[in-house]
């Protein structure tokens, strides 16, 4: 399988050197994070779902181009891991830096690795283990408006909700909603989002799943 991702500049075109990727095109395997020491460069952190394994970063300059920018450094590896497709980014509570969180899908397990983007570069800061295991590589992780929870789901049917620090990066489990289904009567949730007081929590799911029967959760 090919890498398929593309970064496109500011007039919708494909940027310089922004092909190939490492990543899939699934549903949440890129995210851009600007570089907090110079406002000229950006990451984006992109990973491997069902091919191309692992956490990868590139560089983009959009100074260069004529102010169209160009890719600089492409699929620099950081991790091989089969991940789950919920990578993300969140501000640090400094309000400069920023966090990016990594989970790998197999073998199953209960890991966030959290990674510090600062003016000295990317860094793994430390990995929480916290919550049930999940061992699917289909799955969302969702911020809500302040940053302080986020929830987790994946098709196996785990749902879980967490307290997070963005000052520490710090995890910790604040309720488990449903584990994973044992029985192989999988629900497939896929994405999940909060409302935006932040009082209800909406979900996803294959509309042939009769158990779960409501797509919102009160918190």
């Amino acid at each position: 399988v090919l890498p398929l991702g593309v970064v496109f500049n500011n007039e919708h075109h494909k940027m310089v050197n922004g092909d190939s990727l490492n990543c899939i095109a699934w549903y949440h395997e890129m995210i851009i994070v600007p570089d907090p020491g110079d406002t000229n460069l950006f990451y984006i952190f992109h990973i491997g779902v069902t091919n191309l394994y692992g956490l990868y970063y590139s560089v983009i300059d959009i100074s260069l181009d004529s102010g169209r920018g160009a890719v600089i450094s492409k699929n620099n590896q950081l991790r091989n891991e089969v991940a789950v497709d919920c990578l993300q980014a969140i501000k640090h509570g400094n309000g400069r830096d920023w966090w990016v969180i990594f989970k790998q899908a197999q073998p199953s397990n209960n890991e966030f690795y959290m990674y510090s983007i600062t003016t000295n570069g990317i860094a793994l800061d430390h990995i929480d283990s916290v919550g049930l295991n999940g061992s699917s590589n289909a799955g969302d992780l969702r911020f809500n408006s302040t940053g302080s929870q986020f929830a987790f789901c994946n098709w196996r049917g785990l749902l879980a909700l967490y307290d997070f620090d963005r000052c520490t990066g710090i995890i910790t489990l604040n309720k488990t909603i449903r584990p994973e289904d044992p029985n192989g009567n999988y629900p497939y949730f896929f994405d999940c989002c909060f409302s935006p007081n932040d009082s209800l929590l909406y979900l996803s799911c294959a509309p042939y799943y009769s158990d779960f029967d409501t797509t919102h959760i009160f918190l």
